[in-house]
This record gives C-alpha cells, structure tokens and sequence, in this order.
C-alpha cells in the first residue's frame, strides 16, 4: 500500500469530485428535503399524530377480518415467481408529483438491487399495494389481498428510510424491538412510556431466520419511541446503554439479509452503509457465484473508492470474468470503472453521491480483489482534456475539516501537465496540520504554507490530489488548472 493511501486510510479510518449529473437515486438517498435529524420511527409518530386511523404500534394498519400483527408461515407473503423473483405490483397515487414519485421508486430500487423483490407496477394483478398520501405514515403486514393501501403523506413521509420502512412491513416484516428473542438484546424500560401505549413494545412469535438482532435495522424504534418524558429513553441496549438504535436513513445491511432469507432469494448482495469500510472477493471460496454486487450507501457526501489489490483473469472482452462500477445504484447510472480484468490495480474512483455500484461476473475462479472506500467532503474524477479544480469555497477561506480527492485520468499514452497558482495552506511542520499532497505513480509531492507557483508534469497517465484541513486555521486555499497531452 502506498504512503498516499495509508495517510488517507488512517485520516478516515481513525475516526468513530466535473460534477456528474445526478440521478434520481443520488437526490434522495437517505434524506429528504424535511431532514428533522430524528430517527426513522420519531418522525413516522410525528407524522401519524394527526390521523384516525387506528393502527397498531405507531404504524400498522388493521384489517377487520384478521390479526394485523401475525403473518403465519407464508400464508401473507408475496408469492415467489419460477425464475426466483418475487414481484410486487404497485400503483402510485396522481397526488404525487413526478418528482415525489421518483423519491419513492428510487427507495424501492435499493430493495430490488440487493434481493430478489421487485416492485413493479400494476398491469391488472389482483394484490398489489396502492401507494398514496393518506393521513400518515402506514402500512398492513405482509400481502392481504386485493388492493393493499400504503400510506406516505405527502409532508414527512417521504424520506428514503421511511418509505423502505413501509415497504418491509408490506413484505411482512414486523419492527425489530418485537422480536421473540429481543429481551437479549434490548431493555423496555416501561415506567418512561406512555401509560395507553405499552402495548405497542409486546413481544411477538416471530420468525427470526437465524439472523442476529439489528439495533440499526430500518423496522427498529427510536430510542425515546413513546417516551413519557422526552429525556426518558423507553428503550436501552443491554450491556451498553449508550449504543445506538434505530437510524435515520434507511435498509441496513442486516435488513438486505433478513429480507433474501425470508423469501430464499438466490443471490449474492452486500450493502455497505458505513461512512468507510472495506471488502474483498476470492473467487476460489465462492466458485459457484457468477454474479455478485455491493452496494455503498455512505450517510454524507460523497464516495471515495479504491482497490488495494486487483487480480481478475484475462480474457478477450474480460469475458471469463470482470468488474464493473457504477456512480449510483442501478446499472443505468453513469459508469466510473468500464467493464475490467487484468492484474493492473484500477485507478481510485469518486463518484457524484452517496451511491456507488460494484458488480462482479465471474465464469471461473481466478478473481480476487479488496477494495477499501471511504466518504469525501468534495473533490472528482477528470477526465477531460483540460479543466480546472480548487479548494471548497475558492476564492475564500476554505472550510474547517474538510478532505477532497480529485483524480486525474488521461488516456493512455498521454501525461498530464499541472499548474497550481495561488496557493496558500496552513503552514506546518512536514504539513502535519493542512495539506496538498499530490501522487503520480510511485512518485509523491506534500506541501503546505505559501508556494508562489507550483508546477507538475507527471510521469503516468494519471494523478491523484488530496487536499485535507484539520478543525481549525483557515487560509484561501489553492487553484488547479491541467491539461493532457500525448508524450513526445
């Protein structure tokens, strides 16, 4: 591993990018325009304070003519087609706005990437969910025939976390704290709730699939969820009162594994929902999986990835086996990484968002990679002729804590010539506070303080820029312009 990466990988790792058009998934992915900064469940009470309708803990719709809470066996469950998916039909209400109706397709698309669930809308099928902006935030558990209301409210339903959470109940999934299993994991601490709502923390029979208990899952309550007095936490984790449950944005990675168990889906998925992390494949562990894909959702800002090691067998048109990445989820997003075998270790990628997409397919067993990402205030992949790139806020003060990678990509047989004026960081001792540190293949360039001009020609086809700040002293920063050019 290279000395630029290990001062990334310990900058991010030690603690707890011309722009591509962004698509649908990237807008809304774990937020909303109305970010309260609360748990999923808070603002799903907050929503449905003002319905009557009747529901069962906090968010579950009753049928008259059978228990709302109990999904026996797969009696409730959508029916699993013969080429292994299971297809939900769905109408969406004409209240949405187009726009609001890409929020919640975009929701239902991160199930349908990671599982064998697809949401598809309704050509005549008899059972299928009719989404609309009912009073609140509900949902019945699992499929109870016919046409299947879901509500999302227009004004605080919307939010990615929300409407997955909706949409698990509607697979037939109940909330976690529920579980027959939960008093291992979680104390109820009933003197803190609301007298009249004790019954919404009763254990139930579940089906639990052999999968360990999720305090982040989507389908968990907040810590404070219908707490007599908002100090009072009505649920704590045992062992670690300070841990934290419920979240605010959406699938967890347990929840993609509850979900392809419980209706025996045959595929190979990871999500991969941390701020930073890393995975790897060896093909020779897994020789039966053809296909397999991560995906990163970082909570903020924007993705960082790169393969510490790379080694795919070589075939014409990488045929035998390859990897490819996507900036977004789907495999209509923009590319970053174009189809890729080989032993050359690809570039870094950053990508627009929160979302990024690596798709394996294999015909052998000569893969294996490890890739390492990571979340990034700003900074891209360039790979036009010329450009330029700065500082956040250039001309002014740059920002307090903030690290960018931009990566410049020429084509092959092409250098790349980089002139850096002005130029004014944090002066340090060996730049230990801000700096610019510039990587060409083997070689490296850290500098800090005032540099009047600052020039570069590299010796490769590629050059990667860091630019870190630490939590205090502000100078103007730096601007960047660059060109490729073939070598002579």
């Amino acid at each position: 591993m290279g000395l630029f990466l290990l001062i990334f990988t310990s900058t991010f790792l030690g603690v707890c990018a011309a722009t591509l058009q962004q698509n649908p998934q990237e807008r809304f992915s774990g937020s909303d325009r109305r970010d309260t900064g609360n748990d999923i469940f808070s603002d799903i009470l907050s929503s449905n304070q003002g319905s009557s309708r009747f529901m069962l803990q906090g968010d579950i719709a009753v049928k008259r003519n059978r228990n709302a809470l109990v999904c026996r066996g797969k009696s409730c469950l959508w029916p699993k087609s013969g080429d292994g998916l299971v297809r939900v039909p769905y109408t969406l209400s004409n209240n949405y706005t187009s726009e609001e109706k890409e929020i919640i397709q975009a929701a239902m698309e991160e199930v349908t990437v990671l599982t064998c669930i697809r949401f598809i809308p309704r050509h005549g099928e008899p059972d299928y969910l009719r989404i609309q902006p009912h009073a609140g935030c509900w949902s019945y558990i699992g499929r109870v025939g016919g046409a299947q209301d879901l509500s999302l409210m227009k004004t605080g339903c919307l939010h990615w976390g929300i409407i997955q959470h909706e949409l698990l109940h509607a697979l037939g999934f109940q909330h976690e704290q529920c579980r027959s299993d939960r008093d291992k994991y979680i104390r109820i601490n009933w003197g803190n709730i609301n007298q009249d709502k004790e019954r919404n923390f009763y254990k139930m029979s579940t089906q639990n699939l052999g999968v360990p208990y999720d305090y982040l899952s989507v389908l968990h309550y907040g810590k404070f969820a219908f707490a007599n007095d908002a100090g009072k936490p009505t649920l704590e984790p045992t062992g670690d009162p300070q841990a934290v449950i419920g979240q605010r944005v959406g699938l967890s990675s347990v929840d993609v594994v509850k979900i392809n168990k419980l209706f025996q889906c045959n595929v190979c998925s990871y999500l991969l929902p941390d701020a930073r992390g890393t995975f790897s494949w060896e093909s020779k562990q897994r020789p039966n999986i053809s296909t397999c894909v991560w995906l990163i959702r970082v909570p903020e800002d924007k993705v960082f990835l790169q393969f510490e090691s790379f080694s795919v067998q070589s075939s014409p048109a990488c045929a035998q086996g390859s990897v490819t990445v996507y900036d977004g989820m789907s495999t209509k997003s923009p590319i970053l990484l174009q189809k890729t075998c080989g032993n050359v270790r690809p570039l870094g990628q950053v990508a627009s968002g929160k979302l990024v997409r690596i798709e394996l397919a294999s015909r052998g067993t000569g893969i294996n990679f490890k890739a390492i990402y990571n979340s990034i205030q700003c900074g891209r992949t360039l790979t036009r002729t010329t450009g330029n790139f700065s500082t956040p806020g250039f001309p002014g003060k740059y920002p307090n804590s903030a690290n960018c990678v931009w990566i410049l990509s020429a084509p092959a047989g092409n250098k790349i010539t980089l002139h850096v004026a002005p130029f004014s960081l944090e002066s340090s001792l060996n730049c230990s506070y801000d700096y610019f540190l510039l990587r060409d293949g083997q070689r490296q360039m850290k500098r800090c303080g005032i540099v009047r001009v600052l020039d570069f020609i590299s010796t490769t086809r590629s050059l990667v820029v860091y630019f870190h700040s630490d939590s205090s002293v502000q100078e103007n920063g730096f601007f960047a312009t660059y060109s490729f050019a073939p070598i002579s």
